[in-house]
């Protein structure tokens, strides 16, 4: 039997590498070994983890409330911070609604078991999360992986109204976004459910960098938003966006929610000064989109395939393999760490992802392609 789309084989002991184990970091930097690299990895798009504001509203939660709630919500762990955020999340989205998880995994397999039962068939993107194809598994008796848009649509049509369609919003490895717009017109008017995981899109994709929804210009009560608060944000935390009707659900039926110890107090407290920050300095997000474009084309001067999509991960794989790992080696006596990574929807030999944050500098950009085009040279 086949393994569902986006999910790798697992590894085998004697093919598990060593983690890199990170011993500090900055918004561009990160120390490891003792060595302080120039660091073009992970996510904290809007370098929000180390901003000031947002260490001292976490420093200012953990004095109120402690280190965590100490209970699952529906009980006593629910404080005024978890439902403040939610209230905030929704509005930054133009949604009626949001709940908070502990993080985005969660927030998708919740979702899904609120799902069972309505939807019997679902359909998702054969490049979707690991994580969202589990959650729209346990959502359906049936699921189907489509490789097109033009496979989507028929499947929706087919399908007249019952259906559940599931995918990522943008896909940064890849380097492109969903249909959004298209999957949605496919389904008939007031039927079916378009659920986009927009974890990566969310602070990132749109004019006020609401996401992959506000990027499409759409507005309809059959979409879901899964997200999470650690990668734009930089904090922590997952959510589901929707109806008033589409959260009571998955109030009342998601054992995941029900059952979980919720996200620490403090990290809400941070995460709602993350997201005001994003809010409420339009300014910030405009200068990033710039920035974000000045990297893609200083990448595409390099040779390498760079795509239409504005985002700010790029990735890309050399042939042969021993390549990757000679320009990963001749970035690291330079400085600079350039993630060699292996994961859901890369090559089996894995591949390179370059992030650019809003803390990087025009001399980190310069510094950086100029290592690149040695060690693409050299290698």
């Amino acid at each position: 039997m086949s393994r569902p789309a986006g999910i790798a084989e697992p590894a085998t002991e004697s093919e598990l590498e060593p983690r890199v184990a990170i011993e500090a970091s900055s918004a561009r930097t990160i120390v490891v070994g003792s060595i302080e690299y120039v660091y073009f990895g992970g996510c904290n798009y809007l370098a929000l983890a180390h901003e000031p504001r947002v260490v001292a509203a976490l420093r200012e939660g953990a004095a109120r409330y402690g280190i965590s709630s100490g209970a699952a919500r529906e009980t006593t762990g629910n404080v005024r911070d978890h439902e403040e955020l939610e209230r905030e999340i929704a509005n930054a989205l133009d949604f009626e609604d949001a709940l908070l998880l502990p993080e985005g995994a969660c927030a998708s397999l919740a979702l899904g078991e609120s799902l069972q039962g309505e939807f019997p068939a679902a359909i998702i993107d054969h490049e979707s999360h690991p994580t969202l194809v589990h959650a729209a598994r346990t959502s359906a008796t049936s699921l189907a992986i489509y490789t097109s848009v033009d496979a989507a649509v028929a499947s929706i049509r087919a399908a007249d109204g019952t259906l559940a369609v599931w995918t990522d919003g943008v896909f940064p490895s890849a380097g492109r976004a969903a249909p959004l717009g298209a999957l949605l017109a496919a389904l008939p008017a007031g039927r079916g459910l378009l659920v986009v995981d927009d974890c990566h899109g969310f602070g990132v994709l749109g004019r006020r960098g609401r996401g992959s929804v506000e990027a499409e210009g759409l507005r309809d009560p059959r979409l879901v938003v899964i997200g999470t608060l650690s990668k734009a944000l930089g904090t922590y935390g997952g959510f589901v966006a929707g109806t008033r009707a589409v959260i009571a659900r998955v109030r009342r039926r998601s054992a995941v929610y029900a059952g979980t110890t919720p996200l620490p107090p403090a990290l809400a407290v941070a995460a709602r000064a993350a997201l005001a920050i994003h809010v409420g300095e339009p300014e910030r997000h405009a200068a990033y989109a710039k920035s974000v474009r000045r990297f893609r084309e200083r990448m595409g001067q390099l040779g390498l395939s760079i795509g239409s999509l504005e985002f700010p991960v790029f990735a890309f794989e050399l042939d042969p393999p021993e390549r990757m790992r000679r320009v990963h080696e001749f970035a690291l006596r330079e400085g600079l760490f350039l993630p060699l990574i292996r994961y859901a929807g890369g090559g089996a030999h894995g591949f390179f992802r370059i992030v650019w944050n809003a803390a990087h500098t025009e001399a980190d950009l310069n510094r950086l392609s100029d290592v690149l085009r040695r060690a693409l040279e050299s290698a």
